[in-house]
Protein backbone atom coordinates (compact mmCIF):
# COMPACT_ATOMS: atom_id res chain seq x y z
CA UNK A 1 0.00 0.00 0.00
CA UNK A 2 1.41 3.41 -0.94
CA UNK A 3 0.28 6.03 1.86
CA UNK A 4 0.81 9.56 1.01
CA UNK A 5 1.29 11.97 4.47
CA UNK A 6 0.83 15.56 4.68
CA UNK A 7 -0.10 18.23 7.25
CA UNK A 8 -0.31 21.85 8.01
CA UNK A 9 2.28 22.61 10.94
CA UNK A 10 5.31 22.01 8.94
CA UNK A 11 7.85 19.21 7.94
CA UNK A 12 9.78 18.36 11.19
CA UNK A 13 6.32 19.16 13.79
CA UNK A 14 5.95 15.87 16.07
CA UNK A 15 2.86 14.93 14.85
CA UNK A 16 3.56 14.52 10.84
CA UNK A 17 6.68 12.54 12.23
CA UNK A 18 4.48 10.62 14.57
CA UNK A 19 1.57 9.54 11.77
CA UNK A 20 4.03 8.66 9.37
CA UNK A 21 6.07 6.18 11.17
CA UNK A 22 3.32 4.85 12.64
CA UNK A 23 2.02 4.09 9.23
CA UNK A 24 5.13 2.27 7.95
CA UNK A 25 3.60 -0.83 9.99
CA UNK A 26 0.91 -0.59 7.03
CA UNK A 27 2.87 0.50 3.47
CA UNK A 28 5.16 2.63 1.82
CA UNK A 29 4.93 6.04 2.96
CA UNK A 30 5.65 9.32 1.42
CA UNK A 31 5.91 12.59 3.14
CA UNK A 32 5.07 16.71 1.39
CA UNK A 33 4.61 19.28 4.46
CA UNK A 34 4.73 22.54 3.89
CA UNK A 35 8.37 23.97 4.49
CA UNK A 36 7.12 25.76 7.87
CA UNK A 37 3.28 26.54 9.95
CA UNK A 38 2.39 29.99 8.15
CA UNK A 39 -0.93 29.77 8.10
CA UNK A 40 -1.20 32.21 4.97
CA UNK A 41 0.96 30.13 2.91
CA UNK A 42 -1.27 26.65 4.32
CA UNK A 43 -4.73 28.32 3.24
CA UNK A 44 -4.61 29.19 -0.22
CA UNK A 45 -2.83 27.20 -3.14
CA UNK A 46 -0.37 28.45 -4.98
CA UNK A 47 -0.96 29.72 -7.82
CA UNK A 48 1.21 32.62 -8.77
CA UNK A 49 4.52 31.29 -7.87
CA UNK A 50 6.33 28.22 -8.39
CA UNK A 51 6.31 25.87 -5.91
CA UNK A 52 10.29 24.84 -4.65
CA UNK A 53 9.97 21.00 -3.96
CA UNK A 54 13.53 19.48 -1.72
CA UNK A 55 14.06 16.22 -0.04
CA UNK A 56 14.97 16.35 3.72
CA UNK A 57 16.14 13.45 6.05
CA UNK A 58 13.59 12.06 7.39
CA UNK A 59 13.46 9.16 10.15
CA UNK A 60 12.73 5.27 8.92
CA UNK A 61 14.22 5.86 6.03
CA UNK A 62 10.76 7.30 4.48
CA UNK A 63 10.92 9.57 1.12
CA UNK A 64 10.34 13.18 2.82
CA UNK A 65 9.93 17.07 0.60
CA UNK A 66 8.64 20.06 1.84
CA UNK A 67 7.47 22.66 -0.15
CA UNK A 68 6.68 26.20 -0.41
CA UNK A 69 2.69 25.62 -0.29
CA UNK A 70 -0.44 24.79 1.42
CA UNK A 71 -1.48 21.54 2.38
CA UNK A 72 -3.77 20.85 -0.21
CA UNK A 73 -0.67 21.94 -3.06
CA UNK A 74 1.12 19.06 -0.83
CA UNK A 75 -1.63 16.66 -1.82
CA UNK A 76 -2.16 17.24 -5.44
CA UNK A 77 1.95 17.57 -5.97
CA UNK A 78 2.43 14.37 -4.29
CA UNK A 79 -0.58 12.40 -6.07
CA UNK A 80 0.30 14.04 -9.49
CA UNK A 81 4.06 14.16 -9.80
CA UNK A 82 5.63 12.64 -6.34
CA UNK A 83 4.51 9.10 -6.10
CA UNK A 84 4.96 6.39 -8.02
CA UNK A 85 0.94 6.34 -9.02
CA UNK A 86 -1.77 7.43 -7.24
CA UNK A 87 -1.59 6.64 -3.63
CA UNK A 88 -3.73 4.00 -1.80
CA UNK A 89 -4.88 6.47 1.05
CA UNK A 90 -4.01 10.18 2.03
CA UNK A 91 -3.29 11.30 5.63
CA UNK A 92 -2.90 14.87 7.01
CA UNK A 93 -1.87 15.12 10.33
CA UNK A 94 -1.61 14.42 13.19
CA UNK A 95 -2.12 18.42 13.44
CA UNK A 96 -2.23 20.37 16.26
CA UNK A 97 -5.86 21.79 17.43
CA UNK A 98 -8.73 19.41 17.31
CA UNK A 99 -10.75 20.85 13.82
CA UNK A 100 -14.33 20.58 14.92
CA UNK A 101 -17.69 22.51 14.41
CA UNK A 102 -17.80 25.30 11.31
CA UNK A 103 -13.82 25.29 12.23
CA UNK A 104 -13.24 22.54 10.52
CA UNK A 105 -14.39 23.85 7.36
CA UNK A 106 -11.60 26.27 7.64
CA UNK A 107 -8.64 23.90 8.27
CA UNK A 108 -5.65 23.67 5.72
CA UNK A 109 -5.53 19.96 6.81
CA UNK A 110 -9.61 19.17 5.64
CA UNK A 111 -8.58 21.11 2.45
CA UNK A 112 -6.04 19.08 2.03
CA UNK A 113 -8.35 15.94 2.43
CA UNK A 114 -10.75 17.85 0.08
CA UNK A 115 -7.62 17.75 -2.38
CA UNK A 116 -7.56 13.77 -2.06
CA UNK A 117 -11.14 13.34 -2.17
CA UNK A 118 -10.89 15.25 -6.09
CA UNK A 119 -8.76 12.86 -7.26
CA UNK A 120 -10.85 10.12 -5.88
CA UNK A 121 -8.91 8.65 -3.12
CA UNK A 122 -9.65 7.56 0.46
CA UNK A 123 -8.27 9.80 2.80
CA UNK A 124 -8.21 11.46 6.47
CA UNK A 125 -7.54 14.41 8.45
CA UNK A 126 -6.11 13.66 11.82
CA UNK A 127 -5.82 16.50 14.35
CA UNK A 128 -5.30 16.43 18.19
CA UNK A 129 -7.92 18.52 21.35
CA UNK A 130 -4.63 19.90 22.15
CA UNK A 131 -2.48 23.24 20.94
CA UNK A 132 0.90 22.87 22.64
CA UNK A 133 3.27 19.71 20.94
CA UNK A 134 5.15 19.77 24.61
CA UNK A 135 1.97 18.87 26.77
CA UNK A 136 1.49 15.75 23.99
CA UNK A 137 2.64 12.35 24.20
CA UNK A 138 2.88 11.32 20.89
CA UNK A 139 3.98 7.85 21.66
CA UNK A 140 0.65 7.21 23.99
CA UNK A 141 -1.12 9.03 20.95
CA UNK A 142 -0.21 6.55 18.47
CA UNK A 143 -1.35 3.72 21.23
CA UNK A 144 -4.77 5.43 21.19
CA UNK A 145 -4.96 5.41 16.93
CA UNK A 146 -3.75 2.49 15.89
CA UNK A 147 -6.59 0.30 15.95
CA UNK A 148 -8.21 3.34 13.87
CA UNK A 149 -5.57 2.96 11.53
CA UNK A 150 -5.96 -0.38 10.53
CA UNK A 151 -9.74 -0.39 10.65
CA UNK A 152 -8.79 2.26 7.64
CA UNK A 153 -6.03 0.90 6.29
CA UNK A 154 -8.41 -3.04 5.66
CA UNK A 155 -11.75 -1.22 5.04
CA UNK A 156 -11.72 -1.67 1.56
CA UNK A 157 -13.35 1.96 1.52
CA UNK A 158 -14.92 3.46 -1.82
CA UNK A 159 -12.91 5.50 -4.00
CA UNK A 160 -14.34 8.68 -2.67
CA UNK A 161 -14.35 8.26 1.35
CA UNK A 162 -12.84 10.86 3.09
CA UNK A 163 -12.88 11.92 6.88
CA UNK A 164 -11.90 14.39 9.45
CA UNK A 165 -11.09 12.17 12.63
CA UNK A 166 -10.55 14.13 15.67
CA UNK A 167 -8.59 12.43 19.05
CA UNK A 168 -8.29 13.43 22.56
CA UNK A 169 -5.31 14.04 24.44
CA UNK A 170 -5.33 11.07 26.27
CA UNK A 171 -4.48 7.45 26.39
CA UNK A 172 -5.72 4.81 25.16
CA UNK A 173 -7.23 3.47 28.29
CA UNK A 174 -9.24 6.90 29.15
CA UNK A 175 -10.44 7.81 25.59
CA UNK A 176 -14.09 6.75 25.77
CA UNK A 177 -14.64 5.51 22.39
CA UNK A 178 -15.82 6.28 18.93
CA UNK A 179 -18.06 8.76 18.07
CA UNK A 180 -19.45 8.94 13.72
CA UNK A 181 -21.14 12.29 13.64
CA UNK A 182 -21.43 15.56 10.97
CA UNK A 183 -19.49 18.47 11.77
CA UNK A 184 -21.75 20.92 13.46
CA UNK A 185 -21.73 23.77 11.50
CA UNK A 186 -23.59 25.44 14.07
CA UNK A 187 -20.76 25.13 16.56
CA UNK A 188 -17.42 26.96 17.15
CA UNK A 189 -15.05 26.51 19.18
CA UNK A 190 -13.34 29.90 19.25
CA UNK A 191 -14.57 33.33 19.91
CA UNK A 192 -13.39 36.75 19.25
CA UNK A 193 -11.64 38.44 22.42
CA UNK A 194 -11.69 42.11 21.54
CA UNK A 195 -8.53 44.44 23.20
CA UNK A 196 -8.06 48.65 22.89
CA UNK A 197 -4.64 49.39 23.00
CA UNK A 198 -3.28 52.73 25.19
CA UNK A 199 -3.45 54.25 21.72
CA UNK A 200 -6.95 53.69 20.88
CA UNK A 201 -5.84 51.10 17.99
CA UNK A 202 -8.82 48.02 18.10
CA UNK A 203 -7.41 44.34 17.98
CA UNK A 204 -9.01 41.28 18.08
CA UNK A 205 -7.97 38.05 18.73
CA UNK A 206 -9.34 33.95 18.16
CA UNK A 207 -9.30 32.32 22.15
CA UNK A 208 -10.57 28.63 22.66
CA UNK A 209 -14.13 29.62 24.13
CA UNK A 210 -14.13 26.40 25.91
CA UNK A 211 -17.79 25.55 26.09
CA UNK A 212 -19.90 22.85 25.72
CA UNK A 213 -23.08 23.08 22.62
CA UNK A 214 -26.03 21.95 24.59
CA UNK A 215 -26.41 19.42 21.02
CA UNK A 216 -25.64 16.33 21.52
CA UNK A 217 -25.00 15.07 17.82
CA UNK A 218 -22.18 18.18 17.75
CA UNK A 219 -18.75 16.63 17.31
CA UNK A 220 -17.52 19.92 19.78
CA UNK A 221 -19.01 18.32 22.15
CA UNK A 222 -18.05 14.64 21.97
CA UNK A 223 -14.46 15.46 21.55
CA UNK A 224 -14.69 17.22 24.63
CA UNK A 225 -16.22 14.06 26.30
CA UNK A 226 -13.06 12.22 25.96
CA UNK A 227 -14.38 10.18 22.60
CA UNK A 228 -12.97 10.35 19.57
CA UNK A 229 -14.76 11.64 16.57
CA UNK A 230 -15.04 10.69 12.86
CA UNK A 231 -16.64 13.10 10.70
CA UNK A 232 -17.48 11.71 7.02
CA UNK A 233 -16.59 14.33 4.49
CA UNK A 234 -18.50 15.31 1.21
CA UNK A 235 -17.28 17.46 -1.63
CA UNK A 236 -20.31 18.16 -4.26
CA UNK A 237 -19.29 20.11 -7.34
CA UNK A 238 -22.99 21.08 -7.60
CA UNK A 239 -26.12 20.52 -5.71
CA UNK A 240 -27.51 18.57 -8.44
CA UNK A 241 -31.23 17.85 -6.67
CA UNK A 242 -31.79 21.34 -6.13
CA UNK A 243 -31.03 22.49 -9.73
CA UNK A 244 -34.07 22.73 -11.42
CA UNK A 245 -34.95 25.05 -8.35
CA UNK A 246 -32.67 27.04 -8.98
CA UNK A 247 -33.17 27.37 -12.75
CA UNK A 248 -36.87 28.24 -12.21
CA UNK A 249 -35.88 30.94 -10.06
CA UNK A 250 -32.95 32.37 -11.91
CA UNK A 251 -35.36 31.80 -15.31
CA UNK A 252 -35.94 35.83 -15.41
CA UNK A 253 -32.73 37.17 -15.87
CA UNK A 254 -31.33 37.67 -19.22
CA UNK A 255 -27.61 38.00 -20.17
CA UNK A 256 -25.90 41.36 -21.04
Amino acid sequence: MKILVTNEDGIFSAGVMALSELLTHFGEVTVICPQNDDYIDNVKPSLNRPLRLKRVEYPDGINAFTINGSPSDCVKLGIEEITDGFPDFVFSGINLGANVGRDAFKSPSTRAVEEAYLHDIPAAAIAIDECRACNINFSKIKESIYELLSSLMAGHLPSRSAFNINIPNDVKANIRGTKVLPMDADASKYRFKKLVSLDSEIFYFLEDANSLPSNKRSDLFYIQQNYITISPIVVRNTCESELEDYRSWFAGITGG
